[in-house]
């Protein structure tokens, strides 16, 4: 098959998933905002990061570990933990402008962003499930070099999406204050503690109304 084609097909899957709409989209909003399009981006650096691992599980077969019923439901709740206790630390944060002396510590690489990113995308189950799809796709492929430009064409769309929602949220800051900042950080806390309860308690829900367990 065409390679231009195959990379195409890839865009597409890239774009599906960057329309996702799940925690770690509300948190690349709000830290773009409230922090900077620097500190966003390295939260979205994170994200892909954890998109390359998830790649690399589902290919080699290791997320079928994801597709037994105890797995998952262990899974589904230190997941919703874990992003239960990101949305309290958002929704409890007061936004306050750094004063200049401080914008170039604000500015320099910052590592907690991208382990943010990283831990909050691999909580979520959904992910690895929707991550599953694509790999299968890759593996119709008859060459290795056509299932990697496949894959790698989905994992750069996704990432460049995350960078300009987070050029677009950071340009909306400038018509923002302190305090409609902080209204922000409480609204986006509260929709991602939703989601990890939802996420913790998905597994125990029948199964025409579980999310999670039809994705697939």
């Amino acid at each position: 098959m065409n390679l231009f084609h195959i990379f195409t097909q890839g865009i597409l899957f890239g774009l599906t998933l960057s329309l996702m709409i799940g925690p770690a989209f509300f948190s690349l909003l709000q830290t773009s905002i409230a922090k900077g399009f620097r500190s966003g981006s390295h939260l979205a650096l994170g994200i892909s990061l954890s998109d390359v691992f998830m790649v690399f599980v589902a290919w080699y077969g290791v997320s079928t570990f994801f597709e037994t019923g105890e797995a998952r439901k262990i899974s589904s709740i230190l997941g919703g933990i874990i992003i239960v206790v990101f949305g309290i630390y958002t929704a409890t944060r007061k936004h306050k402008t750094p004063k200049k002396r401080n914008l170039e510590t604000v500015s320099k690489f910052q590592l907690k962003y991208i382990a943010k990113g990283f831990l909050f995308n691999i909580a979520n189950i959904g992910t690895w499930l929707y991550w599953l799809i694509p790999v299968s796709v890759a593996n119709s492929y008859n060459t290795s070099k056509e299932q990697i430009t496949f894959l790698v064409s989905i994992l750069i769309t996704n990432l460049g999406m995350d960078l300009l929602k987070c050029k677009v949220s950071h340009e909306l800051k400038r018509f923002l204050t302190d305090n409609v900042i902080t209204i922000i950080n409480r609204v986006v806390g509260i929709i991602i503690i939703i989601f990890g309860i939802y996420l913790a308690i998905a597994t125990f829900l029948p199964e025409k109304t579980n999310i999670i367990n039809n994705i697939h």
